[in-house]
Parts: C-alpha cells; structure tokens; sequence
C-alpha cells in the first residue's frame, strides 16, 4: 500500500496522477470503492470527509478500510492534524478519529510520500518492495 499525504491543495492527485501514468486505476472515495473494475488499482481520497458524514465507529471505520486495503491500494490523504485546533467539539474528535485511522494506515504502508506543494518527499519505504 502506498499513501500520499500533503495538505489541501498541495497538488497530490496530479502527483498520483503523473505517477500512475497509464496503468489501469480507478480513483474513488470510500463511498464508490466498490465500483472499481477487478484489473484497476484503488486510489482513494477523501477519507476524513467519509468519516465527517460516516455514522460508523472508529473500529468500524478502520476495518472498512482495511477491507479495501490491497498490496497495490494507493490513498491520498489530506493532512488536518496541523495547524489551529479547531474550536468546535466536533471538529477536534474528527481530527483525532482521522489521526488515528492515518496512524494504523502509515504502519501497514510499504510506502509514504509527503506532497509538498507538488514536490515529492518519500518518508517511509519499505525493503520488501
């Protein structure tokens, strides 16, 4: 599994997308996981929005993900964690619920890369790849 992580608007997709070049890949949300065809790689983005609308718990949230989570599944985080803790209850336990989901995400990577305004940054890769 292979993880992009940058903040909003710091050009991930386009990165993914350049990286992917033309192999057969379906960019989805949680949400729309499912319509992917079995040959297309997953790239799945958005997930701390899935979690915002999504009435499941925290322990159901991580296995739904890890269902999904494939050798060659590759996820385009948006980081929240930085930056103002927001005032809002709310907002706070979505951040620490989505802290926690990219934590189990970031251990079960062979690889991460950190999207800086487009600029690539590799910060974990595993010897197994």
């Amino acid at each position: 599994m292979h993880i992009f992580i940058g903040g909003a608007y710091n050009g991930k997709t386009e990165y993914v997308r350049r990286w992917i070049g033309d192999q057969p890949a379906f960019f989805c949300t949680m949400e729309t996981v499912a319509s992917a065809a079995p040959e297309e790689r997953l790239i799945i983005s958005g997930l701390q929005d899935w979690l915002r609308r999504s009435e499941l718990s925290e322990s159901e949230a991580s296995e739904a993900v890890r269902l999904v989570s494939m050798h060659d599944t590759v996820f385009i985080l948006t980081d929240i964690g930085r930056g103002i803790v927001p005032l809002e209850p709310e907002q706070r336990e979505l951040r620490d619920r989505c802290g926690r989901l990219y934590q189990q995400l970031f251990k079960e990577a062979t690889e991460i890369t950190r999207i800086w305004y487009g600029i690539p940054q590799t910060i974990k890769r595993s010897e197994m790849i």
